[in-house]
């Protein structure tokens, strides 16, 4: 199978083909755009496409915030009760325990087996010397149990990436115990979880990753998930004509594929964040 020539991995797509190949196949392969996947009612498709924006707008807010704008000025953009609660969350959160060097949506990149994998994180703070953190707000208010999210391929992803990538901005080796990712749920609290790293958990995360990829790159054949649990929450549900529709107090926004256009009014931010 030939992937696009301008293709690379992430945890989105990996765990897209994990989920259901013929997903992957649709949505990356045939390059699909995924349709709504709420009921056909047009105030469900608005209610989920603002949801989508309203996610993506927390996401911007806290690239700004990490960039030095003025607080004051961000909150008077704001004009969404439930980003404006998310963002007062964020900024309450206690992230001062995290290394004072922060970069916002920071894209990290390497290479198994002669394919590229990337990770796009929310937040990389690090200190020379010290410890690299990955950091991912969370919108939703789903917290999976500690055990499935240390399974999927996010955090996977993100810890060897950052663990690969990292030395990079340290310009030296980075020790794989340097290296943490903090999940930020915003929704219930400002609640977090942690994941360390180490030597050995990277070496495993290298052989699953690299099988995967390997697995993706041979595959000649996308069938549908004998899974229809993940039908659910699917934006090609109704394409593959797989389960009902679902309510939108069931569908994990945190774990979707869609990117939300940006609804800020930057009228009220001024001209500091340009």
């Amino acid at each position: 199978m030939n992937l696009p020539a301008n293709f690379v991995f992430s945890a989105k797509n990996l765990q897209s083909y994990a989920d259901c190949p013929r997903r992957f196949q649709l949505r990356y392969v045939e390059g699909w755009q995924p349709p709504t996947m709420t009921a056909p009612e047009a105030q469900d498709e608005l209610a989920y496409e603002r949801r989508l924006r309203q996610g993506a707008m927390l996401h911007q807010l806290a690239k700004f915030s990490q960039e030095g704008i003025p607080h004051d000025l961000l909150k008077a953009a704001i004009r969404d009760d439930n980003v404006a609660r998310w963002f007062a969350e964020l900024l309450s959160s206690g992230l001062n325990d995290l290394p004072e060097k922060r970069l916002p949506e920071k894209r990290l990149q390497t290479s198994i087996d002669g394919q590229r994998l990337m990770a796009q994180v929310d937040l990389l703070a690090f200190e020379p010397g010290g410890d690299l953190v990955v950091v991912d707000w969370k919108t939703g208010s789903y917290v999976p149990d500690r055990e499935s999210l240390r399974q999927r391929w996010q955090t996977i992803v993100y810890l060897y990436v950052a663990a690969k990538a990292g030395s990079r901005l340290y310009g030296a080796p980075l020790p794989a115990e340097r290296v943490r990712l903090e999940y930020v749920y915003l929704a219930r609290g400002g609640q977090r979880i942690r994941f360390t790293y180490s030597p050995a958990q990277m070496r495993d995360d290298e052989a699953l990753l690299s099988g995967l990829m390997s697995e993706i790159q041979s595959a000649s054949d996308f069938p549908l998930t004998p899974e229809c649990r993940h039908c659910r929450f699917c934006a090609f549900r109704v394409h593959c004509e797989r389960g009902e529709a679902v309510s939108l107090s069931d569908v994990d926004f945190d774990d979707l594929d869609e990117v939300a256009d940006i609804e800020l009014d930057f009228e009220q931010i001024g001209e500091y964040a340009f």
